[in-house]
């Protein structure tokens, strides 16, 4: 158990059109060693909601490595440990199981109402311990914090998967794992937290997969952490995750976090940003649906560096076939608390529609190496395509509403396929169909049709061939 962290000042990664505040101090952090390790992903125990990624991987910069996403999870190679609450199976709390699993072991939770637990022990490479729900109701983990930072600690651990269950109401983490490896979390459900929902601190090789994350930072702008935070780690993948209503960021990965992707996700109504990128590196986000940030200046896309950070750098990061709608601070945008570097940002075929502000906000980021705007569709934001410079990108064959920055670029209204039933394709008349570059495009759309050739659509949608 690791001591609590002091009292987290208020927010600071509000955009450039809210008036800035004066500097306020860092959210608390911790600093630890990670182990290394790989990540072998849990086979998915039964879809609670028809969510999937969409779109092939796909990158314009250099590989990020990355966990091996979703895959067949090893054999299993050790015994059964069944609990249920009603005492009708060989364990009646789940810490009880967990006191006796070995590696390779899986503990099979009953539906009902269990109290929080600590993970008391690791598993190994191909050995991992599981523990998951059993099929036929909710497994409730509704009680009882495990310790002071998480209703579910797995801080120290390794190979170790969660599957299924439901974390709810927890007084201040929902599921906490401090100096972790290889962990998994499929299928897992983290409503309600006082604080922060999922948190990671200085890990290596986690996966978020297929989990649905809503109501966490329940007081507020005082909360600590996010929805769903990698602070400091290094190798990670957020995949096909619905994360809504949350009263901070959506999904956060910060301080010096590397080598991750996050895709296939639906963050939407959160405070926001609903997907923030903070002082980190080597990161994808792409074929993710962004909507509805709710806070003063948020966006549904933030590239951002707080005072925090020891690098106050944000480098290797490609935001791709992403939507974002509806969002108060705009669709993609870029914030400095007071001072950092941005190099080497590629923000190529996004749909960014009927944002406030502006559909991408720069403002005044200090911008070095191969910064790409390409194959972007920019529609009804406010009536403002770009708020800032871009002379720091190389731009073209964007469609903008109005005359804009760079070559090559579509000037007109687009046209979409049902903009008001959020269907933001490009209607087959719409300007834009054909008239995108293939240089850096991701080979496939949001929906994982093969973009066509030399000239493919702009923004996040291919329209099929033929």
């Amino acid at each position: 158990m690791t001591s609590s962290p002091p009292p987290t000042p208020p927010r600071v990664e509000d955009t450039q059109p809210i008036p800035p505040s004066p500097p306020k101090a860092p959210r608390p952090r911790w600093r630890l060693f990670a182990a290394v390790g790989v990540v072998v992903v849990l086979v998915a125990v039964g879809l609670w909601w028809a969510l999937s990624p969409k779109g092939a991987p796909s990158s314009s910069q250099a590989p990020v490595a990355i966990p091996s996403g979703v895959g067949p999870a090893p054999a299993g190679t050790g015994k059964t440990l069944d609990v249920a609450a009603d005492g009708s199976k060989q364990y009646r709390t789940i810490a009880d199981a967990a006191a006796q699993a070995q590696p390779g072991d899986t503990i099979l939770i009953q539906p009902g109402s269990y109290a929080g637990f600590t993970v008391p022990r690791s598993g190994t490479d191909g050995e991992w311990i599981t523990y998951q729900a059993a099929p036929g109701g909710q497994v409730l983990i509704d009680s009882d914090d495990a310790s002071d930072k998480g209703r579910v600690d797995l801080s120290g651990r390794s190979f170790i998967k969660l599957a299924g269950i439901v974390v709810q109401d927890a007084n201040h983490f929902g599921i906490y794992a401090e100096k972790t490896s290889n962990i998994v979390l499929d299928h897992v459900e983290v409503a309600d937290s006082r604080h922060g929902g999922v948190v990671f601190l200085t890990g290596t090789n986690i996966t978020v997969q297929y989990s649905n994350v809503h109501g966490n930072n329940s007081i507020g702008t005082d909360a600590e952490m996010e929805a769903i935070s990698m602070d400091n780690v290094q190798g990670f993948e957020i995949v096909g995750c619905t994360v809504t209503g949350n009263g901070e960021e959506g999904i956060d990965a910060k301080y010096e976090s590397s080598n991750g992707r996050i895709h296939g996700n639906t963050a939407t109504g959160n405070r926001g940003p609903n997907i923030y990128i903070d002082s980190a590196h080597d990161i994808v986000v792409s074929d993710n649906k962004v909507s509805g940030a709710t806070g003063p200046g948020k966006s549904g896309i933030m590239l951002g560096v707080e005072d925090y950070s020891d690098s106050r750098r944000i480098a290797n990061i490609t935001v791709e076939n992403n939507v974002a709608t509806g969002n108060t601070g705009g669709g993609i945008a870029f914030f400095t608390e007071s001072n950092g570097t941005f190099q080497n940002i590629s923000i190529i075929n996004n749909t960014l529609a009927g944002n406030q502000t502006a559909g991408l906000v720069v403002g005044d980021t200090q911008l070095s190496g191969t910064n790409v705007l390409r194959n972007n569709v920019f529609g009804d934001n406010a009536g403002r395509d770009i708020k800032g410079s871009t002379d720091d990108f190389t731009v073209d064959h964007n469609l903008f509403s109005a005359p804009g920055p760079g070559s090559d670029n579509v000037v007109g209204a687009p046209v979409f396929v049902d903009e008001a039933g959020g269907n933001l394709a490009l209607a087959p008349d719409s300007p834009g169909i054909g008239a995108g570059s293939p240089e850096g495009a991701p080979p496939a759309d949001i929906n994982g049709v093969a973009r066509q050739g030399d000239k493919p659509d702009i923004g996040a949608y291919q329209a099929p061939a033929g």
